[in-house]
């Protein structure tokens, strides 16, 4: 049980190109606890859906994916609803006959190794790899197109997430705005790096997408600004909503675009001082406070 409802335990950062004062870290312990149900939410088109932190974290790769492999949002939606469906967004390493995996992809059909078939990024790659070479899957509604990838036994299962599947793809892929994901998070159990975040970004987004840097420091944290390469206001709401969906994994504590801020344990609020930096600001804790 987390608990919290003191100051910032020194994990902040301050100048006036990250907005005053972002904090992004742990609460003092008091006596005050606080839980925490550690899953996600996301928004569009007047419905919000719920999923566990593990769900959104696959679907935040699968959607990035999707713009790796230069395809567009309709087919981030074909890629969410296929693993919901298939996995329940979830890297399975069981299935029906020799099916593992976020698509149930099976090495004996030629999707690649056991190994490979339960890598994420193979995974999503390869299925976005085959709905390319569909003819006319842009026009195709959402079963359609994940049936003739999948060739399931159930043709009409994929059409039941295809709502949900578009409202995670949107946010993912920036055509809603940073804040449309929102995590309800417990304190970071296990630290990361700026390196892992950044190479996470790569592996999800391709090495061209995105620049990481550090822009400030300190023994518990540190804070990356991330710029688009196309400079588009849309990558960075892309990016935004992705480091919130990321976060359990990643360790982000913070991300702030603009004047919206995500913190772990808080949530979604306005920034009181915006700062002037040109992308987003993101988070991650490297070191754990001692006991």
């Amino acid at each position: 049980m987390a608990r919290s409802g003191g100051f910032w335990a020194g994990v902040v950062f301050t100048g006036a190109a990250l907005g005053g004062v972002v904090a992004t870290g742990y609460f003092v312990a008091n006596d005050h606890p606080v839980t925490h149900n550690n899953m996600c939410t996301v928004s569009a088109n007047g419905e919000t859906y719920v999923r566990t932190s593990e769900q959104t974290n696959n679907a935040a790769l699968i959607a990035a994916v999707g713009a790796r492999r230069g395809l567009n949002t309709f087919a981030s939606t074909i890629g969410i609803a296929t693993a919901m469906q298939e996995s329940g967004l979830r890297n399975l390493d069981y299935g029906d006959r020799d099916s593992l995996g976020l698509f149930q992809q099976r090495p004996s059909q030629g999707w690649g190794t056991e190994e490979e078939v339960r890598d994420p990024h193979h995974a999503a790659l390869v299925f976005y790899w085959r709905l390319k070479k569909l003819d006319g899957w842009q026009d195709m509604r959402v079963t359609d197109a994940a049936q003739a990838v999948q060739r399931s036994g159930f043709p009409e299962a994929y059409e039941k997430h295809a709502e949900e599947a578009a409202a995670w793809a949107a946010a993912f892929r920036g055509d809603e705005p940073f804040a449309a994901v929102n995590c309800d998070l417990d304190a970071v159990t296990s630290p990361s790096t700026a390196k892992a975040f950044a190479e996470r970004v790569d592996a999800d987004w391709g090495k061209n997408a995105y620049t990481v840097t550090v822009v400030g420091r300190n023994d518990r944290a540190v804070l990356l600004g991330i710029t688009a390469t196309s400079g588009a206001q849309q990558d960075l709401d892309a990016i935004a909503n992705w480091s919130v969906g990321v976060a359990p994994q990643q360790a982000v504590v913070s991300v702030v675009l603009d004047d919206e801020q995500w913190l772990r344990e808080q949530g979604i609020s306005a920034v009181s001082t915006p700062g002037t930096f040109k992308g987003v600001l993101v988070g991650v804790v490297v070191s754990l406070p001692s006991e």
